[in-house]
């Protein structure tokens, strides 16, 4: 019995670690033809998704190499940490690039291609930092936001086509990327505190999201952004761990 992407061609930008690699490998044991694109590493094609010329070069040879692309997931991305007041122009400059122009320019080559073969999926991964405002973050919440309203915009205008396009706004996710935040165990305790799970995040959590939406299970399924954060996002309460079941929900609200 084949997998939920059985005969289906895939390319995942930033594919050679962290959330990206997870979502490659998980389609490749759901039967789908995977082939990286990321600026080193270990993938079938090299380089940078902040140039259109590269994007459209290493979408037009797994076409020609696999005749044909299903799959699109644009995990491709960075932060910075910084503040409005001496956050340089470059570095702006860079996460939007790479995060947000380079999403468009992989979704702009991906879907002339499935335009022409009757239509696929597009799944681009976002961040909760594109649904609410995060400190110290003004260029990746700019960015991520900007995902959540591109992928708004493609999922209408690509319908015709037989084109979904999908985001996926993941929560705190460890990743190698990530993995600093981890140093002092005392993290990821505050974490179970603040996440209804009582978890971290892993990426095979948004791999497993991305298989949702990339297969036919999700076939009704255009324009959403789906949240995979543990339940963070639902009730952010000001008050955490035990404070937040009594001090806070005082029994005298409702007078």
């Amino acid at each position: 019995m084949g997998g939920l992407l059985e005969q289906r061609v895939a390319l995942v930008t930033g594919a050679a670690s962290g959330i990206g690699r997870e979502i490659a490998e998980r389609f490749a044991r759901e039967g789908a033809r995977v082939a990286g694109f990321d600026r080193s590493g270990d993938v079938a094609y090299q380089g940078d998704v902040r140039s259109p010329t590269d994007v459209g070069a290493a979408v037009d040879s797994l076409v020609a190499d696999e005749g044909r692309l299903d799959i699109l997931v644009c995990s491709a991305g960075v932060r910075e940490i910084g503040d409005i007041y001496t956050m340089p122009t470059d570095e702006w400059d860079n996460v939007i690039a790479v995060n947000l122009s380079g999403t468009f320019y992989c979704c702009q080559a991906a879907a002339r291609h499935m335009r022409e073969s009757g239509g696929g999926t597009i799944v681009n991964i976002s961040s909760v930092g594109g649904l609410i405002g995060l400190a110290r973050r003004p260029a990746y919440t700019a960015a991520k936001h900007g995902v959540v309203g591109l992928t708004k915009s493609l999922a209408r205008d690509l319908a015709p086509a037989g084109i979904r396009v999908n985001a996926i706004c993941p929560g705190l996710i460890r990743t190698p990327l990530t993995e600093q935040y981890f140093a002092e165990g005392a993290f990821e305790e505050g974490l179970r505190t603040i996440v209804p799970q009582g978890r971290v995040g892993v990426a095979e959590d948004v791999a497993d999201a991305a298989l949702y939406l990339a297969s036919d299970q999700s076939a009704y399924v255009n324009g959403i952004a789906l949240t995979v954060d543990g339940g963070w996002l639902a009730e952010k309460s000001f008050a955490a761990g035990e404070a937040a079941g009594s001090t806070f929900l005082a029994g005298n609200e409702t007078t």
